[in-house]
């Protein structure tokens, strides 16, 4: 987890939680602006968020010290940690870029091997351009590679698309050790922390969200909205190289 603590140790600016909304898909935290992250499921753990007194008294902690619950096990948790850690991280907003981070991994991926790690609504489009196309899930649905299996096809794949949920469950490390030097690797999803730092550590680009409409967003959340289905949320990437 030494990304997540490069992260953690970034953060120069604390301030306290204003708003949180645990929904069916999304989590979101208001501090400095409105960070979000997925809601992860496990049927190894219980969705009912473990704390003293509950996710309700959030409200008036500190920002940063909620970011930390980033590195524990329990994925609701670790997701409300890293909701907290998007809202108070700080942006160069200089360095981001309007563009589709679906169209990128569609013009990167044409006849080569496509590795997806998670699943995506824009599967389905890519499959008739790439030479391989291979879905890796920790809890796979039918067709994809189990977590084991992805770890090994990783060593074949020219374009890696990543979850930004790896960063809550904790595979993001063992991810980019497995990828082919040299393999096109991004990340994206709401979760996406918009720092240099992912860039630093081997990704060539990241694709995340800034919230411009906060009350909208945190009543869309609240009742169980998709991140796809989001209004007043504006999609940006962040590049290492130019594209």
């Amino acid at each position: 987890m030494e990304i997540l603590q490069e992260l953690l140790e970034s953060l120069k600016i604390d301030l306290p939680v204003t708003a949180e909304v645990v929904g069916s898909h999304l989590i979101a935290v208001a501090s400095q602006r409105l960070g979000l992250a997925a809601h992860l499921h496990s049927q190894g753990q219980s969705d009912a968020v473990v704390s003293e007194q509950g996710v309700g008294t959030l409200i008036g902690r500190r920002a940063r010290d909620l970011a930390y619950w980033v590195l524990e096990d329990h994925w609701v948790r670790a997701g409300i940690g890293m909701a907290a850690l998007n809202s108070v991280l700080e942006i160069d907003y200089q360095a981001l870029l309007e563009v589709n981070a679906k169209q990128i991994i569609a013009e990167r991926a044409i006849g080569k091997n496509l590795m997806v790690v998670g699943h995506f609504p824009f599967i389905g489009q890519l499959r008739s351009k790439v030479r391989n196309l291979w879905v890796m899930e920790k809890e796979p649905r039918s067709g994809d590679l189990s977590e084991e299996e992805g770890y090994q096809a990783l060593a074949g794949a020219d374009v890696v698309a990543i979850t930004a949920s790896c960063l809550i469950n904790h595979t993001f490390d063992r991810i980019m050790a497995n990828c082919k030097p040299g393999s096109f690797k991004i990340m994206l999803g709401p979760s996406t922390p918009l720092s240099t730092i992912l860039l630093d550590c081997g990704l060539d680009v990241i694709g995340g969200a800034l919230v411009e409409e906060e009350s909208v967003v945190l009543r869309m959340v609240k009742n169980g909205a998709a991140f796809r289905q989001l209004k007043g949320v504006r999609t940006v990437v962040m590049t290492k190289d130019t594209l």
